[in-house]
């Protein structure tokens, strides 16, 4: 069966007239009604209504019919997703996938990077670390094809969970006592040591603070968790981190205490422009992070 012959009937069927039909496909109207034939022919029943009496055919498709050109239909869509599903492919073979990466939370795809080298090794992989607010100006900008941002996210952007923890209080382990939890209120004389401005979660802690009554007393700022770790080690301060990131520190050294009214979360996400077609390249690239991630989908 031939998929020119099955085109050639949906056309018929749309447009009710050989001319027109003829004329779309860049054919002679001869030609149609030999293929429209041929069809029949190889099919062994009629497809169109005859007139009685007369040879012409009327344009009413018979009951078989009806069956042949929904099932040309999808034959005709079956092979489109095949053929675009090998274009994609070709596409995928080369280029540069640039992705945003959050400061606090690069780490989690490390596995997924590995995955993605390993299926398509000729894409590049383009880095903007930054923080969740620049990532989201970037992809607003198309600077970069998807990027980390912390929820909740705007409606511009179609987005895959890859995390979700509660903050925890991180302090030196012998202030801690026999603490099962802190209040945020409860922690507004302590100082505390912040992530940098470009961070959505400082912006988050901070609203936070203040609808608790009080403007935190931040002594220092930094980007990386490990060394906001140092300063609290030594009594410098206290820092929020989340449970992903409390759990990697040393229990002899550090408390981690959950952290309640208000309970805060660090929901991570991978984020990409909802109204913009994903080039082949990115679809390959959140396949392989929703495969990664499909607890959170």
């Amino acid at each position: 069966m031939d998929f020119k012959i099955l085109h050639c009937l949906v056309e018929l069927v749309r447009r009710q007239s050989f001319s027109d039909t003829a004329a779309a496909l860049n054919l002679t109207q001869p030609t149609v009604s030999k293929m429209i034939q041929s069809l029949e022919n190889e099919l062994g029943v009629p497809l169109f209504h005859k007139e009685n009496g007369h040879k012409k055919r009327r344009l009413e498709l018979t009951p078989i019919g009806s069956e042949v050109y929904q099932h040309a239909l999808n034959l005709l869509h079956e092979r489109d997703l095949l053929l675009q599903r090998i274009d994609d492919y070709r596409q995928i073979k080369s280029g540069t996938l640039r992705i945003g990466l959050t400061l606090l939370g690069s780490d989690l795809l490390g596995n997924s990077f590995s995955r993605f080298h390993q299926k398509w090794p000729e894409i590049q992989l383009s880095f903007l670390e930054e923080g969740s607010l620049a990532i989201g100006k970037a992809l607003r900008e198309n600077e970069i094809d998807v990027g980390q941002m912390l929820a909740p996210v705007h409606e511009d952007f179609e987005f895959i969970t890859l995390c979700d923890y509660p903050l925890m209080v991180i302090m030196p382990r012998e202030k801690v006592r026999k603490q099962s939890a802190f209040t945020l209120r409860s922690l507004k004389h302590e100082p505390f040591i912040l992530f940098g401005t470009g961070f959505s979660l400082n912006q988050t802690i901070q609203t936070a603070c203040r609808q608790q009554g009080f403007t935190p007393n931040v002594i220092c700022r930094t980007s990386q968790w490990n060394l906001l770790a140092d300063m609290v080690g030594p009594n410098m301060g206290i820092a929020l981190l989340p449970e992903y990131y409390a759990n990697k520190m040393n229990p002899e050294v550090f408390a981690a205490v959950p952290l309640v009214e208000p309970e805060i979360r660090w929901k991570l996400t991978m984020a990409w422009k909802k109204h913009q077609r994903p080039a082949p390249a990115l679809r390959a690239w959140l396949e392989i992070v929703r495969s990664e991630f499909v607890s959170f989908e």
